[in-house]
């Protein structure tokens, strides 16, 4: 028996090491199994991210030093013979710019379409259209360009952008990069994907020679508006009238206003027929309207609208001097109580509101009633006080929604931004928006935008991390009040991510998806004043 224990020893040495290196490979495997699985989820999640940022921050590959509704810097570039052309000397008539190369293949599938697209030019009467080549004398040269519109039959006026100058010195970041520029040099539209439909391309020739406020305003009058003058909250391509959806005193105070910044009276009565005739009841103009049955409770904020928009008529037009007292009187009964402003009177109930919301106080028009009527000086004094100390904190400068009287506090609830814009809108108005809230702005815009609501810490709410056309519209309307074109041009950049230019589709000129979806009145009413209040300065 003894002879054969050595042999028992080595069985039992290598039995355990058998085991101990089954052990380490099996957790070997597990580890690397692990180690896969986490590389693999890493990878999904960065392609997710990489997905989200590339459809979010398209404004990353915009043009980065000129804007929509700004005049473009003088670039230069050379002509055929070597000598320098200037942009001011395209001045006095309306110039379609394309910047291109033979190389890209992007540019070869629009400069595919161009003699269809030269041919549609003609309709819209003398518009000088030029090719810029990038010219980096690397991948591309005048020979190289040369020869490529020679073999594809394109006669047309080229210029080369030797030394990249003008490239650089507008900040391009993809070709090609179309401008569509005024008779004044003033881009009014610009296209950084390739235009490859005649249908997209004639889009952007009504944006440049009829402006993008009324091409969006041709569709809500032509698509949203009933006979009557309502505009209808919610466009449906599959339906054959909006007629089934609300009309909001919002919508009709905001075309108020967009008629009188288009000097149309005729548009202005409609509206106000609208608003006179239908929403109003027992002496109040309701919120809403649903079916032809309006509502028996008011809004404050709209309220103001129409009676700003009834003054400022009156100054444009004159003869709306009746309607001013008529409109100030039903604003006594029912947006004042206990000599404070409320959000709304309830005449089913007879109960007022015991809140003030602040993006409500529209405090230009406030002063107005105050200067005209002694009445409304307390209410107007409360009111500016309520939104001035409303701003929640130092890092957070918004202003809570609203305040509630009964508790003698602010409302800590989640900031509907759009609300919240408009509380900053009336403050820059009025000329009391501070500082702080403007550094927010910009700070946002450069971190990828203002979203659609945040809570009172300052973070994004859950679900609400998108971005918004109304948003983004009422920022470029502070901006421009403000004269800050930086943050004008940036937050044009943002709307122009929705906006759809192909007239193939009867909701051409509209902010939404491509396929008519996400098309809502509030959007385009934004677009519409924003585009009309920035067009304003640069003409």
């Amino acid at each position: 028996m003894k002879k054969f224990l050595p042999k028992s020893r080595v069985e039992k040495a290598l039995i355990i090491f058998l085991c101990i290196l089954t052990v380490f490979t099996a957790g070997g495997l597990l580890l690397m199994s692990y180690y896969f699985n986490e590389e693999e989820e890493l990878q999904k999640k960065q392609k997710e991210d990489a997905e989200e940022t590339s459809l979010d921050d398209i404004t990353a590959i915009l043009p980065e030093y000129c804007n929509i509704n700004e005049k473009i810097p003088d670039i230069s570039f050379t002509s055929e013979s070597g000598k320098i052309v200037t942009m001011k000397e395209f001045e006095g008539k309306p110039a379609i710019v394309t910047f291109w190369a033979s190389w890209c293949p992007d540019c070869q599938k629009e400069l595919s379409h161009i003699n269809e697209f030269r041919s549609t030019l003609k309709k819209y009467g003398d518009i000088s259209y030029v090719l810029v080549n990038k010219a980096d004398n690397k991948k591309e040269t005048k020979e190289t360009a040369k020869k490529y519109l020679s073999d594809q039959g394109i006669s047309m006026d080229t210029y080369y952008d030797e030394g990249l100058s003008a490239y650089k010195g507008l900040g391009l970041h993809a070709i090609p990069t179309t401008l569509f520029l005024d008779e004044h040099g003033v881009i009014r539209a610009w296209s950084i994907k390739p235009i490859v439909r005649n249908s997209v391309f004639e889009g952007y020739l009504k944006a440049l020679t009829e402006g993008s406020a009324k091409v969006t305003g041709d569709f809500v009058l032509n698509n949203l508006m009933d006979d009557r003058g309502g505009v209808h909250t919610t466009y449906d391509p599959g339906a054959a009238s909006v007629i089934n959806s609300d009309v909001l005193s919002e919508t009709q105070g905001v075309m108020l206003e967009y008629a009188l910044l288009r000097k149309d009276q005729q548009l202005f009565e409609k509206i106000l027929s609208y608003i006179t005739g239908v929403m109003h009841v027992n002496g109040l103009t309701g919120w809403k309207v649903n079916g032809d049955k309006p509502s028996e409770v008011n809004s404050l904020l709209d309220d103001l609208r129409i009676l700003g928009a009834l003054i400022s008529a009156n100054n444009l037009w004159s003869g709306y001097d009746q309607r001013i007292t008529d409109y100030s009187q039903e604003i006594g009964n029912y947006g004042l109580h206990n000599r404070n402003y409320v959000d709304f009177y309830d005449s089913e109930y007879k109960k007022y509101a015991d809140r003030f919301t602040l993006c409500y106080g529209d405090l230009q028009v406030m002063s107005q009633m105050s200067a005209r009527d002694e009445r409304f000086r307390e209410p107007y004094e409360s009111a500016k006080n309520l939104i001035l100390c409303g701003k929640i904190s130092k890092e957070f400068p918004l202003y809570y929604s609203w305040y509630d009287y009964s508790k003698n506090s602010y409302a800590s609830d989640d900031l509907n931004t759009a609300e919240a814009m408009v509380t900053l809108l009336h403050l820059a108005e009025a000329g009391l928006l501070p500082d702080d809230a403007m550094d927010w702005l910009k700070t946002q815009m450069d971190a990828g935008g203002v979203k659609a609501r945040y809570k009172t810490d300052g973070t994004v709410a859950e679900n609400y991390n998108y971005d918004s056309t109304a948003v983004y519209a009422l920022i470029a309307m502070i901006a421009e009040i403000r004269g800050d074109k930086q943050l004008q041009g940036k937050a044009l950049k943002k709307m122009e991510k929705m906006r759809i230019m192909d007239t193939a589709y009867p909701y051409y000129g509209a902010f939404g998806m491509e396929d008519g979806s996400g098309i809502t009145s509030f959007d385009q009413i934004m677009a519409m004043l924003a585009y009309e209040y920035t067009g304003r300065s640069a003409d």
